[in-house]
C-alpha cells in the first residue's frame, strides 16, 4: 500500500479516539510532509565537533555563529528562498509567538551564553536563504550539540532527530566516538531514512591517522546501526575540514544526488519508521491507561479531585488578569500546562496543538477568559470520558475496553503492513 494511503488510514483510526489526541496530530503531520515532498536532514553530533561551521560551509557563507564554547542552544531550520530580499530569520518561540529578527542577531537567540538553557524559550529559529544547496525541496537544520553540561540542547537535538528525515551525523578525528555518540546514534537510527557520516578536522592530521581512524569509525558505526555486511559496505565516511573547507563539496554531491535520485525512498522510509514508533508509543500509552483503570477507587478518586481543583484555581486566575498583552500565547501556555498536569495526575499525553500562524491573533480579556472556560470544561468533559468516571453502566465500561481491544489489532495491523511495505 502507498504509505501516505497508510498514513491518512492511522490518522483516520486515531481520530476515533479522544486517547489519541495527539498521536493523530502527529500522524498528520506525517501526512503533510508526504504531500509537500520537502526532506528535512538534521546536521548532529557531539558538541564541539563544528556542526555550524559545517553548515556555513555547506551555505557558501557565515550565516550561523559560531565560536570556541557551545554556541548552539536551539534548533535552526534552514529553507530556500529567493534572493530578492535577502536572509531573513524568523525566531518561533514555544507559545506560537513569532518574531523576525536580523540575521545578525540570530546569537541573542541561538547562542549557548546569551540563551543559557534555552531561558527565552524558542522553540526553533527559520533561516531563509538563496543557497543552492537549499533548491528542490531540501530543508537543513542545524542542532545543538549533545553531552555538553546544558541538558536542554541534547533534549532538542535529539526531539529534532525524531523529525528529520535524514540525518548528517558528525564525527572529529580529534576524538574517537565515544559512549554519548554511541547511545545518540542508537536511538536516532529509529526515525531518519537516510545517514551522512563525516569526520571532520582532518586537516590537524596525517593521512595514515585519518585512514586507520576512518577504518575505526566504519566498523563501529556497522555495529551501532546494525546493518549487515552488505550494507556495511555502503557506509562512506566522508572526510572534511569545515574550517578549510575541505570535502564539503562531496558531502553536498552526495546529499543533492540522492535528493534528486532518492527523495520518495528516503521519505517513505523515514515517514515509515515515524509510524512505527508512533503505533508503539500508543501502544504503551493504552497499557499505561488501562493500569490507571485498575487503580484504587480512592486513589483514583483523590487524582480526578486534584485536577478539578487545579482546574478551579486556574479559572480563578481569570478574575485576577491585568496584562492583555499577548492574549494568544498565553492561551497557549495555559494548555501546555494542562498537558503537564494531565500527564502528571494520569500519565497521558493530552495534546494541545499550538498554532503558530495566529498566537500573535489579537484578544480581548472576555474573548480569553471565554476560550479558556471552554479549554477546561472540554478537558473535564474528556477525561471524564476517558476514564468514565463514576460509571456504572456495567456495558459502557465493557463496550470502552473492547473498543481498546480493536484499536490495539488495527495497530499491529499497521505494524505488520508498514514492516512489510519497508522490506
Amino acid at each position: 500500500m502507498d504509505i501516505l494511503q497508510t498514513t491518512q488510514r492511522i490518522q483516520k483510526t486515531f481520530e476515533e479516539y479522544e486517547l489519541c489526541r495527539q498521536q493523530a496530530d502527529q500522524v498528520r503531520l506525517l501526512a503533510d510532509k508526504l504531500q509537500k515532498k520537502d526532506v528535512t536532514i538534521a546536521v548532529i553530533g557531539q558538541f564541539k565537533r563544528g556542526k555550524t561551521t559545517m553548515v556555513n560551509s555547506i551555505l557558501g557563507r557565515k550565516l550561523l555563529p559560531t565560536g570556541i564554547v557551545p554556541i548552539t542552544s536551539a534548533v535552526t531550520r534552514i529553507e530556500y528562498a529567493d534572493g530578492e530580499s535577502g536572509e531573513t530569520a524568523r525566531v518561533y518561540f514555544l507559545n506560537g509567538l513569532c518574531e523576525e529578527v536580523p540575521v545578525g542577531s540570530l546569537h541573542e537567540y541561538i547562542s549557548e551564553q546569551e540563551n543559557h538553557d534555552n531561558e527565552r524559550g524558542v522553540a526553533e529559529v527559520e533561516l531563509l536563504t538563496d543557497s543552492g544547496f537549499l533548491k528542490d525541496g531540501l530543508i537543513l537544520v542545524d542542532t545543538p550539540g549533545v553531552g555538553s553540561v546544558h541538558e536542554n540542547n541534547s533534549k532538542s537535538a535529539y526531539d529534532f532527530a525524531r523529525e528529520s528525515d535524514g540525518v548528517i551525523f558528525m564525527l572529529s578525528v580529534d576524538s574517537p566516538i565515544n559512549q554519548i555518540e554511541v547511545d545518540f546514534l542508537k536511538s536516532v537510527r529509529k526515525f531518519a531514512g537516510k545517514f551522512y557520516f563525516t569526520v571532520n578536522k582532518i586537516d590537524t592530521v596525517d593521512e595514515e591517522d585519518l585512514a586507520e581512524y576512518l577504518e575505526y569509525c566504519t566498523a563501529l558505526i556497522s555495529d551501532i546501526m546494525g546493518y549487515d555486511d552488505e550494507d556495511a559496505k555502503a557506509i562512506k565516511l566522508i572526510p572534511i575540514s569545515a574550517r578549510k573547507q575541505i570535502g564539503i563539496d562531496t558531502l553536498t554531491d552526495m546529499v543533492r544526488d540522492d535528493l534528486l535520485n532518492k527523495a520518495g525512498d528516503i521519505m517513505k522510509q523515514s515517514v515509515s519508521l515515524k509510524l512505527l514508533e508512533i503505533l508503539k508509543n500508543t501502544g504503551t500509552q493504552i497499557r499505561s491507561y488501562r493500569e490507571v483503570l485498575k487503580m484504587a477507587p480512592n486513589v483514583f478518586n483523590r487524582r480526578f479531585s486534584e485536577m478539578n481543583e487545579f482546574l478551579n484555581e486556574e479559572r480563578d486566575k481569570l478574575d485576577k488578569l491585568e496584562d492583555t498583552k499577548y492574549l494568544r500565547a498565553r492561551l497557549n501556555e495555559e494548555k501546555a500546562l494542562l498537558t503537564a498536569k494531565v500527564r502528571e495526575l494520569f500519565g497521558i499525553e493530552y495534546f494541545y496543538f499550538v498554532d503558530r500562524s495566529d498566537a500573535a491573533e489579537f484578544l480581548t480579556k472576555d474573548e480569553y477568559a471565554a476560550e479558556l472556560s471552554e479549554t477546561y470544561e472540554e478537558l473535564a468533559e474528556t477525561l471524564n470520558a476517558i476514564f468514565m468516571y463514576k460509571e456504572e453502566n456495567a456495558y459502557t465500561v465493557a463496550r470502552r475496553i473492547e473498543d481498546l481491544n480493536i484499536l490495539m489489532h488495527s495497530m499491529k495491523k499497521f505494524s505488520r503492513q508498514i514492516e512489510r511495505d519497508m522490506v
